[in-house]
């Protein structure tokens, strides 16, 4: 058996007749310490199960069973049925479908007349005549009667209608109350037809001589007047107006704190000179919504030490100098630059990117 010390953990392999039925002590080799080996402990329900399977009688075989009465099916006669050569049996059983009179023998009665015959839901309570008449005996022709089909004489009452037909023609000729004669249904149309022409000819005068989509906003009927949007002429003004070393950052301002500076350079790349160039500086959020937008002359910019130390007024005011346009936004030949400044104070917290676009340019005077 397997012994293992308690304290090292080392394990011996000691016979078990060496250790006695309450146990012996045992000195580890390792590091000296005495303790108790114990026997293996018995498999007690290992040898329970063994006495009871030796001590448990064998089972009586089981006592043949006998057989059970067939079962009644709900299909099944209730009386047995009688056998066919059974003369002295009873009458047989009514069935539902069975007639309530019996059958009349063959032959019977043929020489006797038959009784009047049993009336059924369905006879009708009068006997047929055999003659169909669709009318009463005595009736007189009504005026919506229609005209006999053997060729017989129309009734008296037709001349007089005929007469008063003839009447409404003014003389021989016969009309038909029901449609127009060939002419005067063409007639009719070309009546009708004249009066729609007419009718649009002086719809369209009236558009011709006032005008009225010219009163009115509509985008689709702007460019029918021949007059030119006014974002396609700005579109055209500053086509050629690149944009050049543009940039943004974040400055401490003593009085107002972080602000938020984009700055660059307008270039004019027409043929011709220009001045008063305008653009638009936008920030952004994640999503791409405009959250603050400036648009401004430009010509005026500052230094990194007024961006620090000059109030929102001053700066704003600086920007917007009629001064600095003149100087540097006026008269701009082709390949020169002016540049541009926008501070914004306070941005928002979700800016993410900016954006600067030119909006307008002037031809020189």
């Amino acid at each position: 058996m397997i012994v293992a010390c308690p304290k090292c953990e080392s394990k011996y392999n000691i016979p078990e007749d060496k250790i006695a039925p309450n146990g012996s002590k045992v000195r580890c080799a390792k590091c000296q310490h005495v303790f108790t080996a114990m026997p293996p402990a018995k498999d007690f329900d290992a040898e329970l199960s063994g006495l009871q399977a030796a001590e448990a009688p064998a089972a009586p075989a089981p006592k043949p069973q006998a057989p059970a009465p067939a079962q009644k099916m709900p299909w099944d006669d209730d009386e047995p049925a009688a056998g066919p050569t059974d003369d002295a049996a009873g009458p047989a059983k009514k069935m539902p479908w069975d007639d309530d009179e019996p059958a009349v023998a063959a032959g019977a009665g043929l020489d006797e007349p038959a009784g009047p015959a049993k009336k059924m839901p369905w006879d009708d309570d009068e006997p047929a005549t055999g003659v169909v008449d669709d009318e009463p005996a005595g009736r007189k022709p009504g005026r919506f009667d229609d005209e006999p089909m053997d060729g017989a004489s129309a009734p008296k009452s037709a001349g007089k209608d005929d007469d008063f037909l003839n009447s409404l023609g003014g003389g021989g000729e016969s009309f038909s109350l029901d449609k127009p004669s060939g002419a005067q249904s063409a007639k009719k149309k070309w009546i009708i037809l004249g009066a729609v022409l007419g009718l649009l000819a002086l719809c369209g005068a009236g558009l011709f001589i006032f005008k009225p989509w010219t009163k009115m906003n509509i985008p689709f009927l702007s460019s029918l007047t021949g007059k030119p949007k006014a974002a396609a002429d700005n579109a055209d003004k500053v086509k050629d107006i690149a944009l050049r070393n543009v940039r943004q950052y974040y400055i401490p301002n003593e009085k107002s704190g972080q602000i938020f500076v984009v700055e660059g350079k307008a270039v004019n790349n027409f043929a011709t000179p220009k001045e008063r160039i305008k653009v638009e500086i936008s920030l952004f959020d994640e999503k791409g919504h405009v959250l603050v937008a400036k648009q401004l002359l430009c010509g005026n910019t500052l230094s990194q030490f007024q961006l620090q130390v000059q109030s929102e007024e001053e700066i704003n005011s600086s920007l917007a100098s009629e001064v600095g346009i003149l100087t540097s936004n006026t008269f701009l030949k082709t390949g020169m630059d002016t540049p541009f400044m926008a501070v914004f104070f306070k941005p928002p917290d979700t800016v993410k990117e900016f954006g600067v676009k030119v909006i307008d340019a002037l031809d020189t005077k």
